[in-house]
């Protein structure tokens, strides 16, 4: 019986359900393009799906108050409120198919093909797509669906190869770019990252044996793995579970497209002769531990990458390169597998896991991505998001990370949806309206490094902002990291002179310990390793033996009042410096002593300043940034004040308005990994109320129960010289906090 054959048409048709495409698709549909959606299997999520169970990571693992936000944040806060389980390789389960399948149902401009193969494309000419063909399986329909605009999010670039794209795949000499030799080979070849398959164990609580099939790879000792770490997993609630590895992988020789279901045959022989050594080999205490999961879906890191106008490289990433048309951000290191994978025996699975030291060459700071290499050199009307952008296999060691690719996604769709609006193509977007994306996306909460709110028509930004309080730089120990490696902290200074620092030291010798520390001011809470802004101050103190408490160093420095400075502490033997909670605009960071480049870490110092720092005044909330960046960019009303407190915009005169965004906190300084099951971010407000301040206070909005980032609310227009938002509860932090106010007409 032949297929039923379907035909629609579409604005913008998005191949690929990874949190690329899905980002991709739920932006266009949100500026108001009929938008297509199409996945080849069952569910949305790609390799975070819970076919494969890969968590999602970004930016933020590797720097401070980067955890990436839009949509993908919209995602992860509604998951992690959601699951009993952490977001953790192996661990991903079907509950985040479902939050991703009521995101992409829950536009109206989006129509989802789940099940839904495209294995054809049809030219209207040779550089621009009409349309693709789609098989769905288990319905036995056949789709032709036609858009003026598709995005490719196969991870494969299968549509853009269909259509002639011009594309890469393996790896460039490193001459071509001048990138490192620790990556890059002298002469290009077809090589690839691999792919992995997940598993997942539970505790049955009585003995259970395991035999593993005679095909099965054996793993007699723990030297046959080779620093592939197989620990198990403590849970929040104590239980121990063995899942993942990522290190499972398999690539070069085989090809990571055309031999996928041989790669997945070799990679089940090495999974399970894996979990044969745990349960059977050594001392693993996994007696009472059973199988309960094996991923068979590979999860591929690497294949086809399109050709932008631009390609992306390994210096880009290194320099902080600040591109006119970056839409997007990354921030991963640059984390690209050992070829052949776990076939490699007598090697790391990746670079750094066999050599920390490697730190200085990929260890990177946040940089930015252009919109050049998101759109095809050839293909009119092909753009492209996920592993499948234009950079080069060095730089995709980075680039590949799902986060990352999320915020490429909602950028990507963002601009199809304003090369819908215009008439134009991806490329013309970026010759004539680059900075119309950047501003759109910076509204729906994307980050993009050094580009403020510079929306005219938001009413806030010529507002004056008030607050009932506004809350001190405090940073009280809570516990304390040894000084066996150089540390720094980084933190915001709101006058005009620092007479005094006090460090809180702990000292383990008993005697005297004369420490210096040097003082200089950053550009940025990502600019660890720039090059010094000046020479440093030098400040110097006795520290008692066995002494524990504050120290003073005395600084007596002019300062610019509203920026970021930094203080570097040397490696001490036997002195101990206290350990605070992170505060949105402070950043610790950590190296060796014969390493070059500095490390973040997602705590601070205990430090006081005299005169002390009042960083969190209300006029952040309308300062442009929604996020710590080179302030702290948000207002935080005085803890000991209590709650309610209060933000108020004066307009200065009469002004109407109908539509007002919020965006509150949700720690950015922790990393998707680490957020606990079942959580909601303490900071973020719970109870608030939008009012009218002319006159008698009227109460324009009234929300009970948020836990989320962003809010958006649109009402009839009304008209008013002051607007307030009175804060009434958090989710459990005693501040109000808020980073952003928009208020539209």
């Amino acid at each position: 019986m032949p297929l039923q054959l379907i035909e629609k048409r579409y604005d913008i048709i998005v191949i690929g359900g990874g949190l690329a495409g899905l980002c991709a698709a739920i932006a266009a549909a949100r500026h108001g393009c009929k938008t297509a959606l199409i996945e080849a299997r069952p569910v949305l999520g790609g390799n975070s799906s819970s076919l494969i169970r890969v968590n999602p990571t970004g930016a933020c693992t590797f720097n401070s108050w980067a955890r990436e936000t839009g949509i993908i944040e919209e995602i992860v806060t509604e998951y992690v409120k959601r699951s009993h389980l952490p977001i953790r390789n192996g661990l991903m389960t079907s509950l985040w198919d479902l939050v991703l399948y009521e995101m992409a149902r829950a536009e109206r401009n989006l129509d989802l093909y789940l099940d839904t193969v495209a294995f054809d494309v049809e030219m209207a000419s040779p550089n621009r797509i009409a349309s693709v063909k789609c098989i769905q399986i288990g319905s036995e329909l056949m789709y032709r669906l036609t858009a003026q605009y598709f995005i490719d999010c196969t991870g494969d670039a299968t549509i853009g190869a269909l259509a002639g794209a011009e594309y890469r795949m393996g790896r460039e000499a490193r001459s071509e770019f001048n990138e490192t030799p620790i990556i890059a080979p002298e002469t290009p070849d077809r090589q690839t990252q691999g792919s992995t398959l997940m598993f997942k164990s539970v505790d049955t609580g009585r003995p259970i044996p395991y035999e593993p099939p005679p095909w099965a790879e054996r793993y007699p000792d723990e030297a046959s793995l080779y620093i592939r770490h197989h620990a198990a997993v403590r849970l929040p609630d104590g239980s121990k579970v063995y899942a993942g590895y990522w290190w499972i992988e398999i690539g070069a020789p085989y090809d990571t497209i055309h031999q996928n279901s041989e790669i997945r045959d070799e990679l089940l022989r090495h999974l399970l002769g894996v979990w044969d050594h745990i349960k059977n080999r050594g001392e693993h205490e996994a007696e009472n531990m059973a199988l309960e999961w094996i991923g068979f879906v590979p999860g591929k890191r690497e294949s086809r990458r399109l050709v932008g106008d631009y390609i992306l490289t390994e210096h880009d990433l290194k320099s902080q390169k600040l591109f006119e048309d970056r839409v997007a951000y990354g921030g991963w290191f640059i984390d690209v597998h050992t070829m052949g994978g776990i076939l490699a025996k007598d090697r790391p699975p990746e670079h750094l896991a066999g050599n920390a030291d490697l730190s200085d060459e990929l260890v990177v700071e946040v940089y930015s991505i252009p919109f050049r290499c998101l759109y095809s050199k050839n293909i009119s009307n092909l753009l492209m998001a996920g592993r499948n952008i234009s950079v080069t296999h060095v730089a995709l060691g980075s680039t590949r990370v799902m986060m990352t690719c999320a915020v490429i996604g909602q950028a990507v769709g963002t601009a199809a949806a304003l090369c819908k609006k215009h008439g134009i193509t991806p490329r013309e977007l970026y010759e004539k309206h680059v900075h119309e994306l950047q501003q759109v996306l910076v509204r729906d909460d994307c980050f993009i490094p050094e580009v403020p709110n510079r929306d005219a028509g938001d009413l806030a930004r010529r507002a004056e902002a008030k607050a009932t309080s506004h809350a001190e730089l405090t940073l009280e120990p809570v516990g304390e990291e040894a000084l066996y490696v150089d540390r720094c902290i980084v933190f915001p200074v709101s006058e005009s002179r620092v007479e005094d620092v006090y460090l809180w030291m702990h000292s383990y010798v008993d005697r005297e310990i004369d420490l210096t520390i040097e003082f200089l001011p950053v550009s940025s809470i990502w600019s660890l390793n720039e090059k010094p802004l000046g020479d440093p101050i030098k400040s110097s103190a006795t520290i008692p033996p066995l002494h524990e408490g504050w120290v003073r160093f005395r600084l007596s420095a002019d300062v610019e009042p509203r920026r970021l400075y930094r203080i570097n502490v040397p490696a001490t033997t036997g002195l101990c410096w206290g350990r605070a909670r992170s505060q949105p605009g402070v950043v610790a960071g950590w190296k060796k002593t014969y390493w070059r480049r500095w490390r973040h870490a997602h705590f601070a110092h205990a430090l006081k300043l005299m005169p002390p720092s009042y960083p969190y005044t209300p006029d952040n909330a309308v300062n442009g940034y929604a996020r710590p960046y080179k302030w702290t960019n948000i207002w935080i009303s005085d803890p000991r004040r209590g709650l309610p407190q209060s933000l108020i915009l004066d307009f200065g005169e009469e002004v109407t308005f109908s539509t007002i965004y919020l965006t509150f906190d949700t720690n950015l300084n922790l990393e998707t990994t680490r957020i606990p099951p079942l959580y909601v971010f303490p900071e973020c407000v719970r109870d608030y109320e939008i009012k009218l301040l002319d006159g008698e206070p009227r109460t324009l909005i009234s929300i009970r129960g948020n836990y989320r980032r962003r809010r958006i609310h649109r009402f009839k227009p009304v008209t008013a010289r002051k607007l307030c938002i009175e804060v009434q509860a958090t989710n459990g932090d005693p501040c109000a906090r808020i980073y952003e106010v928009r208020v539209y007409e």
